[in-house]
């Protein structure tokens, strides 16, 4: 009997963009012993019945619907449809990504390998903005971290036995991933990162510009002050939230005296690290930068 994986894709307003997602996954090599099933959960009003016609004899396509607007209910919705399904593997996609053709079987390899419960992997870009590039996440092949990313992330079934939801106070925020993903790093779910299972962020002008940058990174900081204190409680999230505090201003300090290298990278970097350690002191206030505003953007 053939495994079967699920795919979770949320999305809001980018049909453009989960169309060419729905097209890379069309292109995955997928074992003789794996079936696909993939469950898009639309967060709008859109129409999506021509990508059902666009991909009935590639891809095995499921929809769902979530009316309440937000991130965190979108994929909270997602969870619920499959909580009892007989799938082996679950995986998170974001609805702005490209899959490289053999990350199904990097992933499925990986688990097994490396005993893991949990896989995170890389988002890359082919942007060439400088921007997008800082932005890419790097972790040593192979090595257990603290939490992995909804836009790469492959998972066994047992995880969803926990019933964890994504958290409703960073559902317009952002980084609900992050503290849905360290909660089960802290259940004793083993979280390792597979750098060979690749996936690509879509080119967005958009995500080009440094005010973008900047609220981005922001929003970064911004939102650890919740993301700790969910995970740790009020005076352990207070403690962590402070060393990374120290740590931000370290590393702003740090690039700030390589300035005088006129190294655009330098600069850029001091940039982010200095967004982060103003992001989290407004936090602490209870300042946060709405990322994901369902009612004016889409980005």
């Amino acid at each position: 009997m053939k495994k079967k994986v699920c795919i979770l894709i949320a999305t809001y307003k980018r049909k453009l963009s989960l169309i060419k997602l729905l097209n890379s996954l069309s292109n995955l090599i997928i074992p003789n012993s794996i079936k696909i099933q993939i469950l898009i959960c639309a967060n709008d009003n859109q129409d999506y019945s021509e990508l059902d016609k666009l991909f009935k004899k590639k891809l095995n396509i499921k929809f769902t619907r979530e009316r309440r607007k937000g991130i965190s209910f979108a994929r909270n919705k997602s969870l619920k449809e499959n909580k009892y399904k007989n799938y082996e593997y679950f995986a998170f996609l974001d609805d702005d990504t490209i899959v490289d053709k053999k990350w199904l079987i990097e992933m499925i390899k990986f688990i097994k390998n490396y005993n893991a419960d949990i896989v995170g992997g890389p988002q890359l870009t082919n942007s060439p903005s400088l921007f997008n590039h800082l932005l890419v996440r790097e972790e040593n092949h192979g090595s257990e971290i603290q939490w992995a990313s909804t836009n790469n992330c492959f998972f066994k079934k047992k995880v969803l036995k926990n019933n964890l939801k994504f958290s409703k106070k960073l559902n317009l925020i952002g980084g609900e991933d992050q503290l849905f993903f360290l909660l089960l790093k802290k259940k004793g779910y083993k979280i390792c990162w597979n750098q060979k299972a690749k996936v690509f962020e879509q080119k967005n002008i958009d995500r080009q510009s440094l005010y973008w940058f900047l609220k981005r990174n922001f929003r970064y900081g911004a939102s650890s002050s919740i993301i700790y204190k969910s995970a740790y409680g009020s005076l352990t999230g207070l403690l962590v939230l402070f060393l990374k505090l120290f740590f931000d201003f370290c590393k702003s300090f740090f690039y700030f005296v390589f300035l005088f290298t006129f190294s655009k990278k330098n600069f850029y970097k001091f940039l982010m690290y200095i967004s982060r350690f103003t992001g989290s002191i407004c936090g602490l206030f209870g300042l946060q930068y709405i990322e994901y505003d369902r009612k004016t953007s889409s980005s």
